[in-house]
């Protein structure tokens, strides 16, 4: 797993698991140790009432949310990710992961997956069939090794259209590949910072917005490069071409891997828990639900043990030197 012992001292604050947007609510975490509200629940168990459905809680919030809380269409949702589930290959052969169609290049400050979509690359790939069986194979494993439930959920996606115009996009291909995501992986992009592109596609996303939703248009963002990106990165997580500083990715795109310890930026520091809190919120069964560092909860016991040997190595000096004095 691609998981620092530092990414499970994260949790997110209040204000950052529940955000409002105009007249939305935006749910950013599910799962882990995350609280639902009251409405939130009691959609959920009338949802499982009405339709018998046996599914985490997490799981049909994240459907609910994505279909608006419209329980017919809820139940569809979950009814296509089971059959898309059941239909997947377990043999993909990842040769389109190693050509760097879609790759994984450093995290955000919140230790989000940092995804770059090549589409160019995209573009000429003839089978699209193998392109979806091979993003699924990517985002998986993104999604199992590289996030933790209720501390880091969602990831942030850099589409390189490369100068390609409308002409160049396969629109079809696109857009299939768009429905796929976002139908397969709810509420899992954060933010999408489309670059690269020349100023007819721009024109062209100024009309088709206006038919979006205004949730999926703040995710959005056209720039000609990600800078906007590093208010939320450190610059040793992006390449260059992308305004950081490591060096552009060429080869061994897969599997994905860290790029650099260091994640945060001096403007907006998070805040982590110490290793003591974290192995006490485990002790009180707190962290039930989410991945737990092993590690961290091994360490925390040697060092425990480690004081409680200094301990009593003291009490028999301090007895020692006693008898030593009633001898005199």
């Amino acid at each position: 797993m691609l998981l620092n012992k530092e990414f499970y001292l994260y949790f997110p604050e209040e204000h950052e698991i529940l955000i409002k947007f105009k007249k939305y609510e935006i749910r950013k975490f599910f799962d882990g140790q995350i609280q639902f509200t009251q409405n939130e629940m009691q959609s959920i168990q009338q949802f499982k009432q009405k339709y018998q459905v046996q599914k985490e809680d997490s799981f049909i919030l994240r459907m609910l949310y994505a279909t608006k809380f419209k329980f017919e269409k809820c139940l569809e949702a979950i009814k296509n990710y089971d059959e898309w589930r059941q239909s997947l290959d377990p043999k993909v052969n990842p040769i389109l992961l190693k050509q760097g169609v879609i790759y994984m290049h450093g995290r955000d400050n919140r230790f989000r997956p940092i995804l770059v979509v090549n589409a160019q690359k995209v573009a000429g790939v003839k089978d699209l069939d193998l392109l979806l069986q091979s993003m699924t194979l990517f985002l998986d494993y993104v999604l199992y090794n590289c996030m933790l439930p209720g501390q880091i959920e969602s990831w942030i996606v850099i589409m390189d259209l490369g100068g390609l115009g409308i002409m160049g996009l396969p629109k079809q291909d696109l857009y299939r590949i768009m429905n796929y995501l976002s139908s397969n992986y709810r509420s899992r992009m954060h933010k999408c910072y489309v670059i690269n592109c020349n100023k007819t596609l721009s024109i062209t996303w100024a009309m088709i917005k206006t038919f979006l939703e205004d949730i999926t248009v703040n995710k959005i963002l056209f720039e000609s490069c990600p800078i906007s990106l590093l208010q939320y990165a450190n610059p040793s997580q992006l390449e260059k071409k992308y305004g950081g500083i490591a060096n552009d990715k060429s080869d061994n795109f897969w599997p994905p891997q860290e790029i650099s310890p260091n994640y945060q930026i001096a403007v907006d520091q998070i805040k982590l828990i110490d290793s003591l809190t974290y192995v006490e919120l485990f002790k009180q069964g707190k962290l039930i639900k989410n991945l737990v560092c092993q590690e961290l909860i091994k360490l925390q016991q040697l060092q425990q043990n480690s004081e409680q040997i200094k301990q009593q190595q003291k009490s028999e000096d301090d007895f020692q030197s006693c008898e030593e004095d009633n001898d005199l």
